[in-house]
């Protein structure tokens, strides 16, 4: 069952519509008395801990699956709990804990707790039952389902079929890269919770081919450009797949980076300051 997604804990229980999504987050408004508007861009902020799982997971050298499993973690907690009321640096270093036992590459965790309390010193101990006793509610509010499909996997696939499709549809490496980063960036969105990987895979291709062509295009393209594009269009229009949801996907992206020029690390780290130290 955990290599067929359809059959999967994620697709039956943590797949949403965006209005399912935005309930689920009134809600735990209601239950926790603390608004989202406290925590300014929301966005921004998912920039902030994106940034800080990355930063944990190169200390330890954890492969970049795992931490897209703990970025998961991470959103799929949030939807629960209000950051408020929690150390996020302690429910983030947590998830990259949790996160390395299900994806096989599993870490010690006094050297989890060592690392993080490297990197964040104000916010973390040395004492490890501290972590110990966080994954035990990070386990409970996931409902247990620690099982997580990723795109990675389906760019893989759907590269080669894109390839076997005709003359010069395959993705060059270039190309490849590009739709890599956009599934990292994908992370930082409510796209794992809204789509199933499939369709974050396409939307990445999409981008890297399509979007990004377009986009560095100074020079009118060749007639060899336009119809490996058509070429490639027509590709996804075959797929089956509601090419809606791969617009969408990938405005989600572009909206992402668009707020990304915004972003202030000093703003989003002392907005979780004042909570957290705020409690003590």
């Amino acid at each position: 069952m955990a290599a067929n997604y359809w059959a999967s804990s994620q697709y039956k229980h943590w797949l949403f519509s965006r209005q399912q999504l935005e309930k689920t987050r009134l809600d735990t408004e209601v239950q926790t008395g603390y608004s989202r508007s406290e925590l300014g861009d929301p966005r921004h902020l998912r920039i902030f801990f994106h940034t800080l799982i990355q930063a944990l997971g190169r200390h330890l050298s954890v492969r970049q699956q795992a931490l897209a499993t703990a970025e998961v973690y991470l959103m799929r907690f949030y939807t629960r709990s209000a950051v408020q009321e929690s150390n996020p640096y302690l429910v983030l270093a947590t998830c990259v804990y949790l996160a390395c036992k299900t994806e096989e590459c599993p870490q010690h965790i006094r050297s989890v707790v060592s690392e993080a309390k490297s990197l964040w010193p104000d916010y973390i101990t040395h004492d490890a039952t501290k972590l110990a006793e966080c994954e035990f509610y990070l386990i409970e509010e996931l409902d247990s389902y620690l099982v997580v499909h990723h795109p990675y996997r389906s760019l893989s696939q759907l590269s080669k079929a894109l390839g076997a499709f005709g003359s010069n549809t395959g993705l060059s490496f270039e190309e490849m890269q590009t739709a890599w980063s956009v599934i990292n960036d994908c992370f930082i969105t409510d796209l794992p919770l809204l789509y199933p990987p499939h369709v974050i895979a396409l939307a990445s291709i999409y981008f890297s081919v399509v979007i990004k062509t377009a986009s560095i295009a100074v020079v009118p393209q060749s007639g060899r450009v336009r119809t490996r594009i058509n070429k490639i269009i027509e590709w996804f229009s075959s797929c089956g797949i509601d090419l809606d949801d791969v617009v969408e996907c990938t405005q989600e992206v572009i909206s992402l980076y668009e707020v990304w020029d915004s972003y202030s690390e000093r703003s989003c780290r002392d907005i979780i300051a004042k909570f957290v130290i705020g409690k003590r």
